[in-house]
């Protein structure tokens, strides 16, 4: 899935939260990680998004271990992030600087 284009405020600031589900009898494969480096390239080159950015639940170490493998930190946790069936579900949140370039003249405060 391509990630989705996003401006941020008067700063102008680009950038996108990527998200991915893997079915069970798929895992353990690479898939996601594959995937994910490949969003993060395309994000970056064809794009030219600054950083991507991602949320897993906190028992998901599976979802953790690929956006390591991938670049991702985690930056925070966020309480009753997301519904999931039915409830509010806490998440840590995680994200990838793509490049330090500074940011095109365009945006920004003057």
């Amino acid at each position: 899935m391509p990630p989705t284009r996003r401006r941020d405020g008067p700063t102008g600031a680009v950038r996108a939260h990527v998200g991915y589900w893997t079915d069970h009898e798929h895992t353990g494969r690479g898939l996601a990680t594959r995937l994910l480096r490949e969003v993060c390239r395309a994000a970056r080159e064809e794009l030219g998004l600054h950083r991507v950015e991602a949320g897993t639940l906190p028992g998901n170490t599976a979802s953790q271990r690929v956006l390591a493998k991938c670049g991702f930190v985690r930056i925070g946790s966020a309480p009753r992030y997301l519904a999931i069936d039915g409830a509010w579900r806490d998440h840590h949140l995680y994200q990838r600087i793509l490049h330090d370039d500074p940011p095109p003249e365009r945006v920004g405060f003057r």
